[in-house]
């Protein structure tokens, strides 16, 4: 468990500092936004793909990315509003941090076994 806490920590720094270009901060907001990622999938995700159960059944399941990536958005505007900072980064930054946040996670883990 705490290794695929310190996977996703890992994977938001590389975001962080590559994707978005944030410098300064970089472990406290990864590991704050860490948490909320896990408070986010376990509380409001399941609802929310129940909620959208019929879309996804007519996009084949491609929804489920999008809400994803919407979710991954709200756990940095949570962010930024529990560490009081902005961080300038637009809709398709965010959306970029979370493919390539998917695909780090995906080979560290990998890796880990």
């Amino acid at each position: 468990m705490l290794t695929r806490f310190l996977i996703h920590v890992v994977a938001l720094l590389i975001v962080f500092y590559v994707v978005w270009h944030v410098h300064t901060g970089l472990l406290g907001a990864a590991v704050v936004m860490a948490i909320i990622l896990a408070l986010v999938n376990t509380i409001i995700r399941p609802v929310l793909i129940m909620l959208t159960l019929p879309v996804t059944i007519l996009t084949l399941g491609l929804f489920v990315l999008v809400l994803n990536a919407l979710l991954f958005a709200l756990a940095f505007a949570v962010l930024q509003g529990i560490m009081n900072v902005h961080f300038d980064v637009g809709l398709g930054q965010i959306v970029l941090g979370y493919v390539i946040y998917v695909v780090i996670s995906m080979v560290l883990t990998r890796l880990v076994r």
